[in-house]
């Protein structure tokens, strides 16, 4: 058999057989490939295809009504010809309540619609109908509050302003929601104390008398917040009280050289009691009048004050002896 092999003429003729069985077998699968492809050209087949969560929209309806408990989203099934389907996006279908009329106040329930799709093809929409609440519409402009009920503070600080935007916001809804608004704002809260300013976005609360929330409409709903923090602080008279007198030889008069207040920083808790903050002014040194220099004696608690120490004139007058 090998010997065969060895003959190139043979090895040929092997090789020109398998050759054109391997050209026949697929020339074979490419014509009955072209034939199933021409047979689907030639034809047209009818398809399904399911879309969720489908955005549904509010039908046309007066100006002045308010509609509660509509679905956000519907499933939708399309059947029709698979060449018509494929032509049909997303973006073409619009799922809207049937038509609302004037009268049409209190519970209704709906039919789903959906229009300007090609003729050829049909839908089911999932749910077919809804149940919703029709109320007369009212809108109002209301002020933006700021809650800092769960702020947490170090003892030595507190907010000094809150600088949000917006201001107000236009809100639509209900008659009945509406008048029940209690609270329409933001709450700040942390976790930890805080004790320097920061800022960030809030989301707007429309509350009920027992902080719950309302169905209505906002035109925004995100608040930007800079909340300012600073050290509490309050500014207090100085009173002079000065030490190394010497009164049988001489009188003194003292007078403040510039500011006469300080300003202390601490909890409020340390600074409602004061009253004034004393300057201690040493003239045991002092001959002559001229000015020294007064030391704050600092009230127990405080951080710490707008100054330490202060300019004081003193006037020194020798005492007059009886004659």
């Amino acid at each position: 058999m090998n010997k065969i092999f060895e003959k190139n003429w043979a090895v040929g003729i092997i090789s020109l057989i398998f050759a054109l069985f391997i050209y026949t077998f697929v020339t074979n699968e490419n014509n009955a490939r072209n034939a199933a492809v021409n047979s689907q050209l030639a034809s047209s087949f009818n398809t399904s295809e399911t879309l969720y969560n489908v955005p549904l929209y509010l039908g046309d309806h007066p100006d002045d009504i308010y509609v509660s408990d509509l679905k956000e989203s519907v499933t939708v099934r399309l059947d029709g010809p698979k060449n018509i389907l494929n032509q049909v996006t997303r973006e073409n279908i619009m799922v809207q309540t049937d038509k609302i009329s004037k009268g049409q106040i209190g519970d209704q329930e709906l039919l789903l619609l959906i229009d300007g799709l090609p003729d050829e093809i049909t839908y089911t929409i999932s749910p077919s109908k809804v149940k919703v609440e029709v109320q007369q519409r009212k809108v109002v402009t209301v002020a933006v509050e700021v809650s800092l009920d769960d702020l947490q503070l170090e003892s030595d600080f507190k907010v000094e302003s809150v600088n949000i935007d917006p201001k107000e916001v236009k809100l639509v809804g209900s008659q009945r929601a509406i008048n029940a608004i209690d609270f329409v704002g933001i709450s700040i809260r942390s976790n930890q104390p805080v004790a320097e300013s920061f800022a960030g976005n809030y989301r707007l609360q429309i509350l009920d008398k027992d902080g719950k929330p309302l169905d209505v409409n906002s035109e925004t709903m995100d608040i930007k917040a800079q909340v300012n923090i600073v050290q509490n602080s309050k500014e207090f008279p100085l009173k002079i009280t000065a030490i190394g007198e010497d009164n049988t030889k001489n009188n003194y008069r003292y007078s403040i050289v510039g500011q006469d207040k300080v300003t202390l920083f601490g909890s409020q808790k340390i600074l409602n009691p004061i009253k004034e903050v004393e300057l201690v002014v040493d003239v045991s040194e002092q001959t002559e009048s001229g000015q020294v220099i007064g030391l704050l004696n600092l009230p127990s608690g405080i951080s710490s004050a707008s100054i330490n120490e202060a300019k004081v004139e003193v006037i020194i007058e020798p005492v007059k002896l009886s004659q």
